[in-house]
């Protein structure tokens, strides 16, 4: 969490702004019967590119949470997986529910980074998390309740408290096995003329 934090003061204004059009997407994306659903998965993989870029001292680049389409077909089918799993596992008392939700915090990021199919993608992520499911947990938790506190001032809190959530979350996997293409350096950004 401490080096999300370090991460978001480095541009908190860009962050803000890139979760700022990452909620506008996702809110009006939701307001379509399914479309929300079928669009949460390739924006968090864009989001994440975005996370990337900034973390690594890029050029920011707004359309790169759009790039998350690239990856399209494995994010619709791992949100909706991670989603059902998650679902079954708080209906089985909760406790089951954060466990699963534990397990795939890292999925998006593999598909993102390693160019995995969907389920790899899971299946790499709970094995990563298996390895410290309780540290995870704790982790997951602490994520909850500050993006909670976030919500609960005026929800402008989630400007800041859910941009260091997702660089956390991006920290953690690039601490526990490392960067491939996230660490190649993207095409420069069109011209527009």
């Amino acid at each position: 969490m401490r080096e999300g934090w370090r991460i978001f003061k480095s541009e908190p204004l860009v962050f803000a702004l890139v979760t700022a059009i990452y909620a506008m997407l996702l809110l009006i994306a939701s307001n379509i019967p399914i479309v929300g659903f079928l669009l949460a998965g390739p924006f968090s993989v864009g989001f994440y590119l975005v996370v990337a870029d900034i973390s690594l001292g890029r050029v920011f680049n707004v359309w790169r949470i759009f790039e998350g389409f690239k990856f399209i077909l494995p994010a619709i089918a791992a949100y909706a997986a991670i989603t059902f799993f998650s679902v079954i596992g708080y209906i089985l008392l909760i406790i089951p529910g954060i466990i699963v939700t534990a397990w795939y915090l890292f999925a998006f990021l593999f598909i993102a980074d390693r160019g995995y199919g969907f389920w790899q993608a899971m299946e790499a992520s709970r094995q990563l998390v298996r390895q410290d499911t309780t540290g995870f947990i704790f982790f997951l938790g602490a994520m909850g309740l500050l993006n909670l506190a976030g919500a609960l001032c005026f929800i402008l809190g989630l400007l800041i408290t859910l941009p260091v959530t997702y660089i956390a979350t991006f920290a953690a996997y690039r601490g526990l096995v490392g960067l491939q293409t996230l660490a190649e350096q993207p095409p420069p950004p069109p011209l527009h003329i």
